[in-house]
């Protein structure tokens, strides 16, 4: 594999390196795992950090198979993960599901090795083995496809997100629709103007053939308009670090005061 990767606009994060987040599903099907390999293929196309993409679904995922085409260097591989790593088509980390995964611990690990991280964990958004990256303040994608009854359940996932959390965790959320289809099931500019005011952010990523096709993805097969949405959610994810870090210097300065 040629790991030279092409540079594609830079999205807007001070410390790429540090990103953690989670990639939550709204529904079944909505397309986590593509928009999980898709923020860290743009990253690393972006800004050639070393990043991983992560396996953190319940029950098992298909993002090792779906997505990683070449083994990993031995010398690279964490011993805690074994065999359930590879890379993929642009040299990012691609780690596969385990059945006693610590969600928080993978973090851990990676962050050990200065990988950025973004962890596909399907529809699982109320499971405990998430709680100590919510309860720290990790980042959240919740990806919907472009269909009424869909977006119907990531109003709720939202909904139970505000209940357990508070309303301030709409501030660290990003909401992005995947269009499944090469043509507009539903007018999404309600929706839009409900929500972009109260999110970090809110990305449409439009259909692309390639992740229509099953078997393994290459992201040289992808179409720029894909990547350049991708690139838009980190953006808004390097707006909620923005706003961490602004908050997290008035909390010093107030403690110094």
């Amino acid at each position: 594999m040629n790991n030279v990767v092409a540079l594609r606009r830079s999205p807007k994060l001070e410390q790429p390196e540090d990103l953690s987040t989670i990639v939550v599903a709204g529904a079944g099907g909505a397309g986590a795992t593509t928009t999980c390999f898709g923020l860290a293929t743009a990253l690393r196309l972006g800004t050639d950090v070393q990043v991983a993409a992560i396996d953190g679904t319940f029950g098992g995922g298909n993002l090792l198979d779906r997505v990683g085409v070449e083994p990993i260097d031995p010398a690279r591989a964490i011993r805690q993960l074994g065999s359930r790593m590879a890379l993929s088509s642009t040299g990012a980390v691609v780690v596969g599901h385990g059945d006693a995964t610590d969600t928080a611990l993978v973090d851990s690990l990676l962050a050990d090795r200065h990988l950025a991280r973004i962890h596909d964990v399907g529809t699982a958004l109320r499971s405990r083995r998430l709680a100590p990256l919510l309860d720290a303040g990790a980042a959240i994608v919740i990806v919907a496809p472009a269909r009424s009854e869909p977006l119907a359940r990531m109003r709720d996932g939202l909904e139970w997100l505000i209940g357990t959390y508070g309303r301030g965790v709409l501030t660290r959320t990003v909401v992005s629709i995947s269009h499944q289809m090469p043509h507009r099931l539903v007018d999404l500019t309600p929706i839009r103007e409900h929500l972009a005011p109260r999110v970090a952010g809110f990305v449409e990523v439009p259909f692309d053939a390639t992740l229509a096709r099953p078997g393994t993805v290459d992201h040289r097969r992808l179409s720029a308009a894909s990547i350049d949405a991708w690139t838009d959610v980190l953006d808004a994810l390097g707006r909620i670090e923005a706003g961490q870090r602004d908050t997290d210097h008035q909390a010093g300065a107030g403690e110094l005061a």
